[in-house]
Formats: structure tokens, C-alpha cells, sequence
């Protein structure tokens, strides 16, 4: 098992190795380039993903001549071919290069429910600012702390891991009748849901994070929880706003920013819709309740 990602940067010109940023980890490997590796063939032999910061120049691909945009995020995985073309006026290069090894990548992508082989039907996605933070933190950690925390190590690769397979909005296969494979879809979906309760997330928020439509994911919901996707969404929030209401005396606004909810007249109406009484009622209600 190759370790160090030498064959990737052995295959890029010295001149431009020399002025790129790598950082190595375990499993998975950062490159900050600034410039374009151009009319040099290239096999990808890891799971191979380019985040463009700018306009970059024409690629082949897979026998396929493509042009992404700024925004995009490109995934390709292990045996795609690329080459990148010359252009007279090309955008500055303002890119990264993530490559994360094969069985590391299929390990995760099976812990998250994947079923089948791992394959990237769309070249071109988009990533969101949550992959960049948690890509700044690996480099902060392997740079700033050289690497000394295995653990933290660990996690942030896992988080890079999975964020790029929800990035790549894998089409989950999930066979008919493989009710194991759909109840750890609902586990992961649920475990999702109570990590991210608190930042306003959607049904479709949650079948991304799974790989799943919101319609089929509402399907196996239903089968395995017996209540929507959005009605467990909303549990999380109603659960802790009890609990905050109880235990602390956080104002009714600061309450439903720490659930997740969209303003405080939308928590005060939720609420007074589930426990007959608004939040400012309730939270008296304890008061009096502790004085008698």
C-alpha cells in the first residue's frame, strides 16, 4: 500500500511541485498547486477530487473534453484518465487537489451504507464551505500541531471522507427487500439528524447526507422510525428546547437559535402548537412550579 501519494507528485513538473502546498496524512493527501499541470497525461490511481476556486482550463476526461466552472468540484476516481489543455488567457490557478486512497474511501463509503461499488455517475458537483473548514483544519493539525493527535488525525480524515461522497451526491443503491442495508441507512440518517438538529437542516438536508431521494428516504422512515424524517427533525428541536426552557435561563430567541429553529416567532408557534402553550407560558409555568 502506497503511503506517501509519491507516484502523484512524482508525475507533476518540478518547477510546479516545488511552489505546491502538500499535506500528507494517513489515508488521504492535500495539494495547493498554483498553477495548472497542463498537456501531461495523468492516470488517477486513488479517489481523485479537484475543488476550483477559479475558471479552469479545458480537461479531458475519460475520452471526454470538459469544461468546469468556478464552484465546481470534480470526481474522478482510481483508473480515470485527465488531461488538462492549454489556453491562451487562463484564470489564475486557484485550486485543490484532495486524493484519498481506494480502500480507505470504499471502507467509508460501506460505513455510511453504501451498497455496490463506489461509482461517481456525475463528474462535476459542488462542494459547500463545511469541506473547506474541516480541509483548513487537517492542514492546522498536521502543520500547526505536526501531527501529534492520532485521534484528531483520525476524525478530520473521516469527516473529509464522507463530506466529499455527500459532495459527489452518490445515487445510493439500496436492493429490494435488504432491510439491513435500509436500517442502517435510517440509523446514519438519524444519527445526522441529531448531530446537525441545531443548523436549521431540511429532509433534504438529510437524504443528501445518505444518499437518498427525500422520497425514498421518507419510505424507509415510515417503515423503520413510524414518523417522517421532518417530524424527527423537529423532535430533536422540540426535545432540547424543553430542555433548555427547564435548565437554564436562556432567553426565548437565543432558544431557538440553539434549535435550529428559523426565527423565534417560528419556535414560539411550534411550540405552542405541540405543547399547547408558548415557550414564554411554559417556561413561567417551571417557574411557578419550582416556587410552589
Amino acid at each position: 500500500m502506497r503511503r506517501n501519494f509519491d507516484y502523484f507528485e512524482q508525475k507533476i513538473p518540478a518547477n510546479i511541485h516545488n511552489n505546491t502546498k502538500s499535506i500528507i496524512s494517513e489515508h488521504l493527501a492535500v495539494f495547493i498547486p498554483e498553477e495548472f499541470v497542463v498537456n501531461r497525461p495523468l492516470f488517477v490511481e486513488e479517489y481523485h477530487f479537484v475543488i476550483c476556486f477559479t475558471t479552469p482550463p479545458p480537461v479531458t476526461i475519460r475520452s471526454v473534453k470538459h469544461q468546469f466552472k468556478k464552484g465546481s468540484l470534480i470526481c474522478m476516481a482510481p483508473g480515470d484518465d485527465l488531461l488538462v489543455h492549454p489556453v491562451e488567457a487562463a484564470s489564475p490557478a486557484k485550486y485543490i487537489t484532495i486524493c484519498v486512497k481506494p480502500d480507505y474511501m470504499e471502507q467509508i463509503y460501506k460505513l455510511t451504507g453504501g451498497v455496490g461499488d463506489l461509482v461517481f455517475k456525475k463528474l462535476n458537483t459542488t462542494y459547500g464551505y463545511h469541506l473547506l473548514d474541516v480541509i483548513e483544519a487537517l492542514i492546522s493539525e498536521i502543520v500547526d500541531y505536526e501531527a501529534s493527535n492520532r485521534l484528531m488525525l483520525e476524525s478530520l480524515e473521516n469527516q473529509i471522507a464522507i463530506l466529499l461522497l455527500r459532495a459527489a451526491k452518490l445515487e445510493q443503491k439500496i436492493a429490494n427487500g435488504e432491510q439491513g442495508g435500509s436500517r442502517a441507512i435510517v440509523q446514519e440518517a438519524l444519527r445526522f439528524i441529531e448531530s446537525n438538529y441545531s443548523s436549521n437542516i431540511t429532509v433534504k438536508d438529510v437524504s443528501e447526507a445518505v444518499f437518498l431521494s427525500p422520497a425514498h428516504l421518507q419510505r424507509v422512515f415510515m417503515q423503520y422510525v413510524g414518523k417522517t424524517p421532518y417530524r424527527c427533525i423537529m423532535d430533536c428541536r422540540h426535545n432540547k428546547a424543553r430542555e433548555i426552557l427547564e435548565k437554564t435561563d436562556s432567553s426565548i430567541e437565543k432558544t431557538a437559535v440553539l434549535c435550529g429553529f428559523l426565527s423565534s416567532a417560528h419556535f414560539s408557534a411550534s411550540f405552542k402548537q405541540r405543547e399547547g402553550m408558548s415557550p414564554l407560558a411554559y417556561k413561567k409555568l417551571l417557574t411557578t412550579a419550582d416556587v410552589d
